[in-house]
């Protein structure tokens, strides 16, 4: 089995993108000659470099002719007479994480998987995805992620939470609704990968996880079930950056309750770390191959085609998926109702959220600590407003700029300030600082 645009999965991303926008301008002009002498250069490039060979000319143009353009009922040639439902490989040329899982949508919605079952292999940049249910504000560092700039996903699918990065592989099986095998999936990875390389012990858990040596983790996985299509996918921990995946995901939500699905943690390895020899490009074709091994190629080659998810022109409506899985009121607003409680001494702060929103602020404290109509403004300020450090230290300093009270309550104001800041960033440490300035005021001290 060849890989068709290996270069873009390769660790070389600069021979496989350009070669990718050349050949597919061409053939979207028709130039399928032009088209094939210079794939015929560049595969004899690629050889060279040992990054792999390339699809024809007219494997490319029939590609596009009668898969990638294929309206919003799949591949248009007609299948066999024979019962057995073809197969299909994509790869993703594309990193971009909301990109590869606008793809798995637009898949859902637009092909009629009736005589054909798809497998879509995809890595992406680092990120967090969360799966349909979850909160991301138990889930994951948000703190952390923001000062690393690892992006923040919900999927549509349920489970829990992953980490992703270049060093992991992805897999998407699509099949009809009738024809969902979540066990048969996995087996067709074990089996691909113990095929290949027997000294690697993998197996599958009662979670439906990949486990290697029955002790680490290296796949969970999840599943999107409709009327007449279904995917399930998984990932694969190759080379992951195992020390960001920690300090991203192992995170202690300290005064949260939510109903929301938790993830489960456990210890992880990477593959590359029990067998070094192993590459990326040997797990994409070893579950290919058991993928085509129980399911006929669609066409007559049984080849990795690549396909870009970010083509608007190919994938009609993509674009728009992409834009609704990266809006805010989708990644926190889908969130379950939760609660987060901060208390220090006889002060506390309980807020109640509701996609994503502030639905009512509760605060505890002595008896004309602070007068309650100014705890009336403040909480009233808040109501409705987005769970989100900038958006409520905004409207709280708002509130302080107007209102005009002595320095004691001015104190005690900045007290719940702290403490509801507290509640909503998660990230910060609330301590008490002495002098005879503040009085004993309560303060926080942002974490290093």
């Amino acid at each position: 089995m060849s890989f068709t645009f290996a270069s873009a999965i390769c660790h070389k991303p600069a021979i496989g993108v350009p070669f990718q926008k050349i050949s597919m301008l061409l053939v979207e002009h028709h130039h399928t000659n032009l088209c094939s002498k210079i794939i015929r250069s560049l595969a004899s490039w690629q050889r060279k470099c040992r990054v792999g060979t390339c699809i024809t000319g007219q494997q490319l143009n029939e590609l596009h002719t009668n898969s990638a353009h294929v309206g919003p009922t799949g591949p248009t040639t007609s299948p066999s007479s024979s019962k057995q439902k073809k197969g299909l490989v994509y790869v993703s040329t594309s990193a971009d994480t909301f990109a590869n899982l606008a793809f798995e949508d637009w898949v859902h919605d637009n092909w009629d998987l009736s005589h054909l079952n798809l497998l879509f292999l995809w890595r992406n940049e680092p990120s967090i995805v969360i799966g349909r249910h979850q909160n991301p504000w138990t889930e994951c560092s948000i703190r952390e992620m923001r000062k690393t700039n690892v992006k923040l996903a919900r999927r549509r699918s349920g489970g829990g939470t992953v980490y992703h990065d270049l060093g992991n592989v992805n897999c998407t099986f699509f099949t009809h609704r009738k024809s969902y095998d979540r066990q048969h999936n996995l087996q067709t990875v074990v089996d691909g990968m113990n095929e290949e390389w027997p000294q690697l012990d993998i197996s599958t858990n009662s979670r439906d996880d990949l486990m290697l040596n029955n002790f680490y983790k290296i796949s969970g996985s999840a599943a999107r079930l409709s009327r007449t299509v279904a995917y399930h996918h998984c990932t694969l921990l190759h080379s992951a950056n195992t020390r960001m995946l920690t300090s991203l995901l192992n995170f202690n939500a300290d005064g949260v309750k939510s109903n929301a699905t938790e993830s489960v943690r456990s210890p992880v390895l990477n593959l590359r770390e029990a067998e070094p020899r192993l590459s990326q490009e040997d797990v994409f074709q070893a579950i290919a191959t058991e993928f085509y091994a129980n399911n006929p190629p669609y066409y007559k080659d049984k080849e990795i085609y690549a396909i870009s998810p970010n083509d608007e022109h190919i994938w009609k409506g993509i674009a728009q998926k992409k834009e609704e899985l990266m809006d805010w009121d989708w990644i926190y607003g889908k969130t379950p109702k939760f609660q987060v409680e901060k208390k220090y001494r006889e002060v506390s702060a309980t807020i109640h959220v509701n996609k994503g929103r502030i639905d009512g602020v509760i605060l505890y404290m002595p008896y004309d600590w602070v007068h309650s109509v100014l705890v009336q403004q403040l909480t009233s300020a808040l109501k409705g407003v987005r769970f989100w450090i900038t958006d409520v230290a905004m409207v709280i300093d708002t509130f302080l700029n107007d209102v005009e009270v002595d320095d004691d309550v001015r104190d005690r104001l900045e007290t719940l300030r702290c403490l509801i800041e507290d509640c909503v960033s998660g990230h910060e440490d609330l301590t008490r600082t002495g002098g005879s300035n503040n009085s004993g005021q309560l303060q926080l001290n942002q974490l290093p």
